[in-house]
This record gives C-alpha cells, structure tokens and sequence, in this order.
C-alpha cells in the first residue's frame, strides 16, 4: 500500500495557493487591465518573471526573503506565528509566487477582451464602476477565469525547485508529490515513484483536456 500522504500534502498546497491566487489575480488583474503605461509594464513584468526565472533561482530568493534572520521572516515568525522556512507555509508560498503568473495573464486577458462599447454604454446609463465589473467584466470573463485557476492549480501541483529550496523535503510535513518522486528514485525505488508519475500525468491531460473544452468556441472562430 503507498503512502498517500504526499498526495494529500500537494493537495493541500494546491488548493490554498490557488485560492490566494485567484482572489489576488482578479484584484491585480482589475487594477492593471486598462493601464498601459510604464509603470503597468515594469509591475506585469514583475508578475511574470517566476515564469522565466529558474525555479531554483525563484527558491533561493524565497529563502533569503522569508529567512528567519530577515525582517519578512521575522515578521511572519514572531507576529503571525506562521515560520515559513522549512515549513507547509512556505511550500504554499512557493507554489503561489510560481503559480500567480499563469492566473495574472489568463484573467487579464479575459478582461481586456471584452468590447469597451459595451461597457461606456453601460456607464453612460448611469451604472457604477463596481456594478460593471461584478455584472459585466466578471461573468463575461468567466471562461478566462476559470482557465487561469485551472493552470494555476496544475502548476502548484507540479512545484518542484521554489518548494525544495523554501521548504525542503521533510517526510509527512513538506514531501509534496514531485519531491516524493525524486527522492524515490534517488533511494532506488522506481516503482513507488512510477504510482505517482501516472497520477501526474493523468491529472495534467485531465487539465489540457478540460482547457481544450472551454476554449472549444475560440477554435471554431479561428477556423
């Protein structure tokens, strides 16, 4: 019998980084969707680096922002009673800062698709920013939305290199399932780790599938 428990410590970290990710993204993303000025491009640069950044690299400047010895750290050791180095926290944050961009870019795309026509119509009949966005900007771009938390999702499953080096490999604690698979085959045991691997790649085609019919529509537009 395998052990599950790094199938429901990666569980865990997926489904609270894409929470934080989510309610982040559309806050971000509603800010920043009508800018396109200097400061809007360096702030969405920034959003995107953890995806050009080597995940390693990602965990190391992790580490040395959350270190204890550092104001962050320190912070969230002592006033939120939350260490994060070596810890489920900060598996989590490293799945939120790796998985963020994917949420950031979908969600951002989906708002600015929408038809300005259709939203100064709305303005010039008397309805408030807020109101268009709850009843307009976010229904419409629901699809986008649902794109976004779906990767984010796949890609915290999948952290490897930010996770290592923030939280390390510590058993029951912090073994997420790619880290399980590597420190099985480093001790010898293939066939406990090809469990998991099937499981990943399962889930990965489960997600491509899922994105493959929400986007259904789009591919007959083009073609």
């Amino acid at each position: 019998m395998p052990d599950i428990i790094p199938f429901w410590i990666s569980l865990k970290v997926a489904i609270i980084s894409t929470i934080v990710v989510t309610v982040i993204g559309i806050c971000i993303s509603k800010w920043l969707y009508r800018r396109h000025g200097i400061i809007a491009r360096i702030l969405e640069s920034l959003i995107v680096l953890p995806i050009v950044l080597p995940p390693t690299v990602m965990g190391f400047i992790l580490l040395i922002v959350f270190s204890p010895r550092s104001y962050v750290g320190a912070f969230f050791a002592n006033v939120l009673h939350l260490p994060v180095v070596f810890t489920l926290t900060g598996a989590v944050i490293a799945a939120v800062i790796v998985s963020f961009p994917m949420m950031y870019q979908h969600t951002v795309q989906g708002f600015r698709s929408i038809d300005n026509k259709m939203l100064n119509t709305a303005r010039t009949m008397g309805a408030s920013e807020s109101k268009i966005f709850f009843k307009l900007i976010l229904p419409l771009s629901k699809r986008s939305i649902l794109s976004g938390i779906m990767m984010s999702f796949a890609r915290a499953i999948g952290e490897f290199g930010a996770t290592l080096m923030v939280a390390g490999y510590i058993p029951n604690k912090t073994n997420t399932l790619p880290l399980e698979i590597y420190f099985l085959v480093e001790q010898g045991k293939e066939n406990q780790a090809w469990l998991w691997v099937i499981v990943l790649v399962a889930f990965a085609i489960t997600v491509i599938g899922t994105l493959n019919l929400l986007n259904k529509d789009r591919y007959r537009e083009v073609d």
